[in-house]
Order: structure tokens, then C-alpha cells, then sequence
């Protein structure tokens, strides 16, 4: 007599496709065959920023309806105890329930499962109101057992999001597990790592770890940088808006092995020594920060692609002043190396200072033969915007290519730029060219 155990597969996904979550939670758990069918269910791909797919299926829990609730671990504990094809988890956890949240996030660690990549978003104090029997002892407990049953989960990739209220003896310190596999870290609003209850901890599992990629977000590494040695470091991010261009360089002197380099950060009067960073290819950062670094001498041999970011954050901020992105274009002009110039010509554009400031230096950019130009966050590209941008590409006197990334229904914009700039060969949408359209 058939049953769900020796059911085929074809069968079972078709019956599973009418079951609620907490009915195919209850029918995961009868077998270990049974679990690995239903929990395909409910794993999605794992998509980066720009919503490719990747090869690793993920499993998110908390936070908005596409998301599974935390009463589903117990499914996915059974399908960890064999073979699963989960490589990517995502925990959001509530201020509501962030302690018991954390308990089932720690006993699915227990399971001694390799994960690729793991992401943990803790609640931000303030956004919503604690709960009354909320404990700042308790929950930094409950983070303590939860990371240290990080070393079991071996995971390539870890993305700590958010800093809930902690509290700790005083003097105490987190002996937490040794961790060395990591090749990607993100500390994103994550204050309680850098505590001194866990920066040790934390700085231990990023020196000991083979670490290629590296992002601070808005964390306080002011007194980590000096003694933070990464010597596999490739990719580097800091965005930290109270940290001074000064308290980095040192940091970049000591890292020959980068090759991508995302700042934003306070601009003084800090200079690359020589020699600094002979690997870099590719940088991003605002107008003056650029031109610092790109000023140092002896410095940036290979660099072949510059970013100026635009507006800081989403909210009225003013473009930097035109004579600047002048200079910056002047410190460009000393590195032949570069051929690749990502500018932020709407925001240039909003007024028509941009194209009657004096002097002009794009005639010295003879290297340049890409212009990337991306929509802004803030500033609608209206007709007039538009055709300035048009004239701004002109005073370039070798770009080859112009790329609208971002950017919809372009294509008479495209045709627009052609007309006006005919040595162009290519004009790309995103990864479409548009320059035959």
C-alpha cells in the first residue's frame, strides 16, 4: 500500500505544493527523505546585489512574509543531519523575540553543518520600543552561546548587521571559538564586536582567517586598524562617515594585495607613502578623498578604474564644488594607467556651474576611453540635466565608451549622446549595447 514515505518525488511536490508552512513543517520531520523533498520547497536561490542568482540556494528567516519563521529551524535541523543543500542562511531576528530567536539560531549551529555563507541581522535599539522584560546581560549571553558555535558551521562568508544593547561585567572578556575559515566579513552597524568585551575575539578571527574581502559599515575601527594585519586582503569597503582619511592610509601602506578599494570616509591632509598599494585597479571614493590619494607620489601603478561618489546619503546633499572634480581631473591626468572614469554628472549637472567653471582639465585625460554614468539617487535626470550630461561627455577627448548603467528607457537619451559625440564606438545599457538602436 503506497504512503508519503514511498511515494515517488514527482508525487510528493505535488502534494507539499498545497501545504501550508506549518503543515509541511509537521510532514518534513516524519523522515529524513521526506525532509530533504519538502524543505526544496522553501529554498530560495541566493541572489547578489544586483539580483543575479547564484549557484547557492538560501534560507531566510525573520523579518518581512517572504522570509520563513523561526518556528521552521526544527525542520531544517532534521534535513542538517543529512545531506542539505543549503549553503546560505539568513537570520533578521525581532526585538520582540530576539532571545528565544537567538536559542534556535544556536541549537541549528549544533548540528555541526558546513554553511558557505552566513548572514546575522540583529534589531537596532531605538527603532521600535523593547519589550519590557528585554535584558542587555541576557542578550549579550544569548550572542556569547550563539557565536560560540560559530566553528562547527565553518563558514567562508559572515555578515554581522546591527548592534542591539549589550551589557557585560566590567574588565570581562569573550573567549569565544577559534575561527580561520572565513574569506569574507561584514561589520555593518555592528558596535558590540568592537566593544571591549569582543574585540579581541574579533580581531583574532579576521587575522587568523585567510580574508580576502573586508567591509566596515559605520563601526568605530579607529583603534583596531593599527594592530588589523590581513595579508590575503584583495577587497576592501570602509564606509565609516567619523573616521578620517589619516587614521587609513597607514592601513593601505601595510596592504600591498589589494586590488579594489571602496572609501568614504573624512578627508584631511593624509597622503599614500610611496610605493603604497601596487596591486589597486580599481578605487571609489568622494571627490576630495580621490584626489589625496591620487596626488601621493610614486603611488597606485596599476590603477585602471576611479568611482567619485556622488551624494553621501539619500537626502538634499550638494554635489562637491566644480573646481574640485577640476583638480581631481588634474591628479587623474598623472596616473597614464587609468582608463575607466565613473562620475556622478547628474548631480554635476543640476545647476549650470558644472559646465562654466574655469580652468577645464578634461583635455588633459587622454587615457580615458570609459565614462560610466549612473542614474541619481536624488536628482531627476530632466531634459535640461540631460543635455548638459551630453556636453559634459564632449569635453572628454578620447572616450571611446559610455555606459548608462542603471538607467530606463535610455534609448533616445543614447541616440542623443551619439549625435553629439560621434568618435564614439559604443554606448552600453547596463550589459546591452544600445549604440546600434
Amino acid at each position: 500500500m503506497p504512503t508519503l514515505i514511498n511515494l515517488p518525488n514527482e508525487l510528493l511536490f505535488l502534494i507539499f505544493q498545497d501545504l501550508d508552512l506549518p503543515s509541511l513543517i509537521a510532514v518534513s520531520c516524519l523522515c529524513k527523505r521526506i525532509n530533504a523533498v519538502a524543505l526544496a520547497q522553501f529554498i530560495s536561490p541566493h541572489t547578489n546585489f544586483y539580483g543575479i542568482r547564484l549557484t547557492t540556494p538560501s534560507l531566510r528567516f525573520g523579518g518581512s512574509e517572504s522570509r520563513l519563521a523561526f518556528n521552521s529551524i526544527a525542520a531544517l535541523r532534521l534535513s542538517f543531519s543529512s545531506k542539505c543543500p543549503v549553503g546560505f542562511l539568513s537570520f533578521q531576528f525581532s526585538q520582540e523575540e530576539c532571545l528565544k530567536e537567538m536559542e534556535q539560531v544556536t541549537r541549528l549551529f549544533k548540528t555541526q553543518r558546513v554553511l558557505q555563507s552566513l548572514s546575522l541581522h540583529f534589531p537596532m535599539p531605538g527603532l521600535s520600543e523593547e519589550p519590557v522584560s528585554y535584558s542587555p546581560t541576557a542578550c549579550c549571553a544569548s550572542i556569547c552561546s550563539l557565536l560560540c558555535h560559530l566553528r562547527p558551521v565553518r563558514c567562508l562568508t559572515l555578515n554581522i548587521n546591527n548592534a542591539p544593547e549589550v551589557e557585560y561585567p566590567e574588565g570581562a572578556k569573550f573567549h569565544g571559538p577559534i575561527v580561520n575559515t572565513l574569506k569574507d566579513v561584514t561589520l555593518s552597524r555592528a558596535h558590540f564586536m568592537f566593544t571591549d568585551f569582543f574585540r579581541d575575539w574579533t580581531l583574532n578571527i579576521m587575522m587568523l582567517s585567510p580574508l580576502t574581502q573586508v567591509s566596515f559599515v559605520d563601526v568605530d575601527i579607529r583603534d583596531v586598524l593599527p594592530s588589523l594585519s590581513l595579508p590575503a586582503l584583495k577587497q576592501l569597503n570602509i564606509r565609516c562617515l567619523d573616521l578620517h582619511l589619516s587614521h587609513v592610509t597607514p592601513f593601505l601602506s601595510r596592504h600591498p594585495t589589494i586590488g579594489i578599494l571602496m572609501l568614504r570616509v573624512i578627508t584631511d591632509d593624509a597622503f599614500l607613502i610611496p610605493d603604497s598599494l601596487p596591486e589597486l585597479i580599481d578605487i571609489s571614493s568622494t571627490v576630495e578623498c580621490l584626489s589625496r590619494l591620487l596626488s601621493s607620489p610614486d603611488s597606485l601603478p596599476q590603477l585602471r578604474r576611479v568611482v567619485c561618489y556622488g551624494s553621501v546619503i539619500l537626502s538634499t546633499v550638494p554635489p562637491p564644488p566644480a573646481s574640485a572634480v577640476q583638480i581631481l581631473f588634474q591628479n587623474i591626468a598623472l596616473h597614464d594607467s587609468i582608463d575607466t572614469l565613473d562620475l556622478p554628472l547628474v548631480e554635476f549637472n543640476v545647476s549650470d556651474e558644472w559646465l562654466s567653471v574655469t580652468p577645464r582639465y578634461e583635455h588633459l585625460l587622454t587615457g580615458i576611453t570609459k565614462l560610466c554614468i549612473n542614474p541619481s539617487m536624488t536628482v531627476r535626470a530632466e531634459s535640461v540635466v540631460r543635455q548638459r550630461i551630453i556636453e559634459s561627455i564632449v569635453l572628454f577627448p578620447r572616450v571611446e565608451t559610455v555606459r548608462l548603467f542603471g538607467w530606463s528607457r535610455c534609448e533616445e537619451f543614447a541616440r542623443s549622446i551619439k549625435a553629439a559625440c560621434p568618435r564614439l564606438q559604443k554606448i552600453v545599457s547596463d550589459i546591452t549595447d544600445i549604440s546600434i538602436i
